[in-house]
């Protein structure tokens, strides 16, 4: 198909003059240079969805530099995505879809989950604690630098149809929907204990574990980043289960340690109540984390599948009692939320087999309603299984969605070379052959279904998109086999009188295009000297296989 594409120099010269004018200096087109990743941009899939054009585009950039300077676009690169200010409020309290950003934090938020509370669990002394310190603390600016962007970022309006830019809009909208959660989850806690470092050090730990507000955002910024990947919901909602279910194991399994050392003392870390079950497996005089981990997480995985506790860790203390009460329900919603996921994601991969399977079912009901004989059902199962290759679908309704175009370029990629294969369908002009195309009907032939009769008289001709068809003569002698990409009956479009000098029998299920005459006389109307030319063909073909079949 033709494909244009708008490389005029004067128009990429204007675009270029939105951000910087042809007397900018060096310092100039270098700012220019860096605020163009925070500006609409031509390469944002969300500009070209909702501002649909090159003139709207241009529109918002002058728009953003006259008033909105400071402010991150919603469809910058930097932006690469938008934010809907109907949609829930977990995907609105981040301002736009950033791209390499939204990258970013969704690692920052990744390692924080797990490591937070894992090294507030068995490292409470932070034995490396200037390493640790450094990395917590880098992983809350991060979050802190989010808070700050989404501030500065615009946000698409889907009610209103606009990009707002407004400073106090944004802040207003964030301030309701996320904020309060992205602060909670990136306050630098340590600060509280700069001068009580040593003092508190169970409560300096605990505090820490507010990070776990960060998960809002992470669902934020994943959910957005899988919509820019084009991800499927059914893949994206099982992956994403399965890895809050690894999350929920491993802040079960550390908080199983946290909390009955945090009931004991909120300040230097003491050996739990002597019924503990850390006592009575003798965890605490283990030197090992590892050894400390592994025995909280199989306790997680016990509590989470209800299968019971391993010798030694029945739950003794009140704390611990009340903990295993709200773990075995937390896991039990978790249990059903994750059957649910996994039945929509395969409901999902398998949708239109599932589809297949219950418009046979309905067909079976049918065919025993009308009582048909098995032989005849047996060959409707057939036809459908070729029709559909098991996979239902609704091709009609699917076409009506699409452009003329569209349906025209699909038209043209399944039976292109099936006309080109036609003698005298040789160097017909390309809007031509795409008006024929365009007139194409598929129709299935089972085994041994009859095509065409010799000695009748024909009006359409046959191209073969897949299968093998038995041509016979007049006394029924079989002279050859036609496969896929061959044809038969092109005579019958130019002799209106003439018969069928041969029988055409299916040899196996066969998927057929049909030309009909009057359609082909139509289409070749406006082009005389092409029709005469086809016209001498097909006699001289028709001449020289009368002659054949007369042998």
């Amino acid at each position: 198909m033709l494909r244009v594409y708008d490389d005029c120099p004067t128009n990429v010269r204007k675009r270029d003059e939105i951000l910087v004018s042809p007397e900018a200096g060096r310092f100039g087109r270098m700012l220019a240079f860096f605020r163009q990743f925070f500006m609409a941009s031509y390469k944002s899939r969300s500009a070209q969805r909702y501002l649909r054009s090159h003139a709207s585009i241009d529109y918002e950039k002058r728009r953003h530099l006259r008033h909105y300077t400071h402010i991150i676009h919603p469809f910058s690169l930097f932006s690469l995505f938008e934010r809907e200010k109907e949609i829930p409020w977990r995907s609105l309290h981040s301002l736009a879809h950033r791209h390499w950003w939204d990258t970013l934090m969704i690692l920052t938020v990744a390692a924080g989950l797990i490591a937070f509370p894992y090294q507030a669990a068995f490292d409470m002394s932070r034995s490396d604690s200037l390493s640790w310190t450094v990395v917590k603390n880098t992983l809350i600016l991060l979050c802190c630098c989010d808070i700050v962007i989404n501030f500065l970022t615009g946000y698409y309006d889907k009610l209103q149809s606009i990009v707002e830019l407004k400073p106090k809009v944004i802040a207003g909208i964030y301030i309701k929907k996320g904020f309060i959660f992205d602060f909670l989850g990136s306050f630098p806690t340590d600060f509280f204990f700069i001068h009580i470092w040593h003092q508190y050090i169970v409560a300096r730990e605990v505090l820490s574990l507010f990070y776990v507000f960060r998960i809002f955002s992470f669902l934020t910024y994943t959910d957005r980043l899988a919509r820019d990947y084009e991800v499927r919901r059914a893949l994206y909602d099982f992956i994403s289960t399965i890895f809050w279910l690894i999350i929920a194991l491993h802040w079960q399994a550390c908080l199983y340690w946290i909390v009955p050392i945090a009931v004991v003392s909120m300040t230097s870390p003491e050996r739990p109540h002597n019924d503990s079950w850390i006592n009575s497996v003798g965890l605490w005089d283990d030197s090992s984390d590892s050894n400390k981990y592994g025995h909280c997480i199989l306790r997680a995985v016990a509590t989470f599948m209800h299968s019971g506790f391993l010798v030694r860790t029945e739950p003794r203390t009140e704390e611990d009692q009340y903990l295993v009460i709200i773990f075995h329900f937390l896991g039990t919603l978790m249990f059903c939320f994750l059957i649910a996921r996994v039945m929509q994601f395969f409901k999902g991969i398998n949708s239109s087999k599932l589809k297949y399977q219950a418009a046979l079912a309905h067909l079976s009901q049918y065919m025993s309603h009308k009582q048909l004989p098995r032989k005849t059902q047996n060959r409707i199962v057939d036809y459908y299984e070729f029709r559909f290759q098991r996979r239902f679908f609704r091709e009609p309704e699917i076409l009506s969605i699409l452009s003329m175009h569209m349906r025209q370029e699909i038209r043209m990629h399944s039976c292109r070379k099936l006309v080109e294969n036609v003698t005298f369908f040789n160097n017909l002009p390309l809007s031509l052959l795409a008006r024929i195309v365009a007139l194409l009907k598929s129709e299935i032939f089972l085994t041994n279904d009859l095509i065409v009769k010799a000695n009748q008289t024909g009006d359409c001709m046959y191209f073969i998109a897949t299968g093998t068809v038995a041509v016979y003569t007049l006394t029924g002698k079989e002279v050859c086999h036609l496969e896929d990409g061959a044809h038969f009956g092109e005579i019958a479009l130019v002799m209106p009188d003439a018969k069928r000098v041969a029988s055409v029998v299916a040899v196996e299920t066969c998927k057929l295009y049909k030309l009909e005459r009057a359609d082909f006389a139509r289409t070749i109307h406006p082009y005389p000297m092409l029709w005469e030319r086809i016209k001498k063909i097909a006699i001289e073909r028709h001449e020289k296989t009368t002659i054949l079949n007369s042998q």
